[in-house]
């Protein structure tokens, strides 16, 4: 079962594990990098040496869905733990337990949406069920490493507000929309998307100081106003297959 494609899928695994024993040396910076090269090195192409080799099967989906969840959610979640264990904002254990219950949030509203999926899916060509895990993990890595975030309003402790609002959005119903269809503004996107790889991983060379700034600019453009490129059709269409989901499956 385990093919080429497979092998860049173990290349985003590794990105995770990289993270997290970085995490243990304290390097959470360094750790963000790691998850990053492990999205751009594995999960990109994957899919699409899948493709190419007609390889596709269901062992490479649950195996990249796996590997999504240790690169995107766990290893993430650790960075979080870490930036935060060492930003001591309470005294004492209380700062270990505000890192634990952050990096505990991003963990188990993604492996409750994960479940949720699996047993109430809600299958609609071109959109997500609620902010995808992905995102959550990449915007809760960019804020806390962000060189600019502690000139934010309330610095690290916005952050505290910022992830559990992540992690309630990804377990709603609101649409966001991926890039396997078509649509009216294809171009643009496509354009939006080139840009994201080459500022972002640009940056890691010219200006790596930035670089999370610049991820977290991407992740919340896309998390803020990606539902304009739905059409109001969609968005009908896409409620009325959510209410279905949710009438036709148990609880």
């Amino acid at each position: 079962m385990f093919g080429v494609k497979d092998v860049f899928t173990t290349i985003n695994i590794l990105g995770g594990v990289a993270a997290m024993a970085l995490c243990i040396d304290g390097r959470p910076y360094e750790a963000g990098l790691a998850i990053l090269f492990g999205y751009l090195l594995g999960d990109t192409l994957d899919g699409w040496v899948a493709r190419k080799l007609g390889s596709a099967n269901a062992f490479g989906a649950e195996y990249d869905t796996i590997a999504d969840h240790n690169a995107h959610i766990i290893a993430p979640a650790t960075v979080v733990y870490t930036v935060y264990r060492d930003a001591a904002l309470l005294p004492g254990v209380w700062g270990h337990v505000l890192a634990g219950a952050l990096a505990a949030s991003i963990v188990v509203a993604a492996s409750v949406r994960h479940a949720r999926n699996i047993v109430r899916p809600v299958k609609f060509a071109g959109i997500w069920a609620g902010l995808p895990r992905s995102v959550l993990g990449f915007l809760s890595i960019a804020y806390v490493n962000a060189s600019l975030a502690p000139y934010a309003p309330g610095g690290l402790w916005l952050g505290v507000a910022l992830i559990p609002i992540l992690c309630w959005s990804t377990l709603t119903y609101l649409p966001f929309p991926n890039h396997h269809i078509a649509r009216r503004h294809r171009t643009a996107a496509r354009v939006a998307i080139a840009g994201f790889f080459v500022t972002t991983f640009g940056a890691v060379v010219v200006a790596p100081r930035f670089v999370f700034d610049i991820l977290f600019f991407w992740m919340a453009g896309y998390s803020l106003g990606a539902w304009i490129a739905l059409t109001a059709e969609e968005r009908r269409a896409f409620r009325e297959t959510v209410r279905s989901a949710l009438v036709a499956t148990p609880t």
